[in-house]
């Protein structure tokens, strides 16, 4: 059983690139657009457009410009968990699904996530030694505990 949930994370990997493949898809479209409203509009960069939104005096303006930060910034943190994920080992992949601020886009994939096998001999690889580990771990504890010589006790007289 212990086998079967290790083998998990190859395909969870699998899946959430797919989902930050649709999420770069749409965003990217968005940063597009306002790549494409920069230039129209006479500015050298986005940077430069947002720049002069943040200091319009209308509210409405401002709060857009932010957006705009927020959704730049969600992108390129995409585009770097993309390219890091794709040439991420198992262990790699087991240590960025547990870093706490993934939690919920990790959340939003494992309501759509299918279980499966992988067929990448490396993935059964890693899953087989990390289930050995995980089995063999606690039992390493209670042979030294046993192997341990029993101290000599000296007999009453």
């Amino acid at each position: 059983m212990l086998f079967i949930a290790t083998l998990q994370v190859p395909v969870l990997n699998q899946q959430y690139l797919q989902y930050l493949n649709g999420y770069l898809d749409a965003t990217g479209d968005e940063v597009a657009h306002y790549e494409q409203l920069a230039r129209h509009h006479g500015y050298a960069s986005v940077n430069d457009m947002i720049n002069a939104l943040l200091s319009n005096p209308a509210a409405l303006v401002r709060d857009d410009a932010k957006h705009k930060l927020t959704v730049i910034e969600a992108y390129k943190e995409a585009q770097y968990a993309a390219a890091y994920l794709q040439n991420a080992n198992y262990f790699e992949q087991v240590r960025y699904f547990a870093q706490p601020n993934q939690y919920s886009r990790l959340t939003s994939v494992l309501k759509l996530f299918e279980p499966s096998l992988p067929l990448q001999p490396d993935s059964v690889g890693s899953a087989l030694v990390t289930t050995l580990i995980l089995y063999l771990f606690p039992w390493a504890g209670v042979a030294l505990v046993r192997r341990r010589k029993p101290s000599r006790q000296r007999p009453f007289a």
